[in-house]
């Protein structure tokens, strides 16, 4: 009972990201065809907001500039246009599979868990308000791969945070549908292995893939150095943490 209870209500969550960003996506397209309206208007009107005088020094000076103005508008529409075509692609992603991950986090000195689901990518709520879904590269993040249910900790730009995981659950979405779900103590990368532990495996194998994922995870997040060699065999996960 207490299991059926829990999946009614991961999937009244999933519900609640789902919609939001089909919502988001909406507005972003809308966005996006203005933007693009926008540069085929500048493209069109260029050189009619452009007075080309090059009688005197002053005459070129301003002609220049008039140029160099319109090219920057122009520019900033298009990348506007671009970063608005990238962020479309991106709701399509989390609309397939909106997140992979939950972790409750108790952080020391406060009352309630703070439920943190982790994703693709950065997903608030309607009202731009609270954070539905995290992004896996953000620090909080680092504790689903960092650690087990138990003491945990997170850096910040200055402090560290410190708590408890309460929780730590993974998700098999596919085409916007729950389809598997569990509770463990580790990090599984792989949608198929996810799909055997979540019916039976030992806890030989588990360990294994935990202290792969834990050393991805690391050599991910390393920022001390401009340079970074990675050497493993053959089906290590190198090509995982380049990517």
């Amino acid at each position: 009972m207490e299991k059926q209870y829990e999946r009614t209500e991961e999937n009244q969550y999933l519900v609640l990201c789902l919609n939001t960003v089909g919502h988001k996506k909406e507005e972003l397209l809308q966005k996006e065809k203005d933007v693009r309206n926008n540069v085929l208007t500048l493209k069109k009107t260029f050189w009619d907001d452009v007075r080309v005088n090059l009688d005197t020094p002053e005459d070129i000076d301003e002609t220049y500039y008039a140029i160099k103005q319109q090219a920057e508008l122009l520019s900033d529409s298009q990348h506007a246009q671009q970063r608005a075509i990238k962020d479309v692609k991106t709701y399509d992603r989390l609309l397939q599979s909106p997140y992979f991950a939950r972790i409750d986090f108790l952080q020391d000195g406060q009352n309630e868990p703070l439920k943190i689901y982790i994703g693709v990518a950065t997903l608030m709520d309607e009202e731009n308000e609270n954070i539905l879904i995290y992004d896996w590269r953000a620090p909080i993040s680092s504790m689903y791969y960092d650690y087990t249910p138990g003491p945990a900790t997170y850096e910040t730009a200055t402090d560290g945070i410190q708590g408890e995981m309460l929780l730590k659950r993974q998700f098999i979405i596919k085409n916007g549908q729950l389809q598997s779900m569990f509770n463990t103590g580790l990090t599984i990368g792989d949608d198929l292995l996810l799909d055997i532990l979540a019916q039976n495996a030992n806890e030989h194998i588990r360990s294994i893939v935990a202290t792969i994922q834990a050393e991805q995870n690391k050599i991910i997040r390393h920022v001390n150095t401009p340079y970074l060699i990675v050497e493993g065999v053959a089906g290590s996960g190198k090509t995982a943490v380049a990517l």
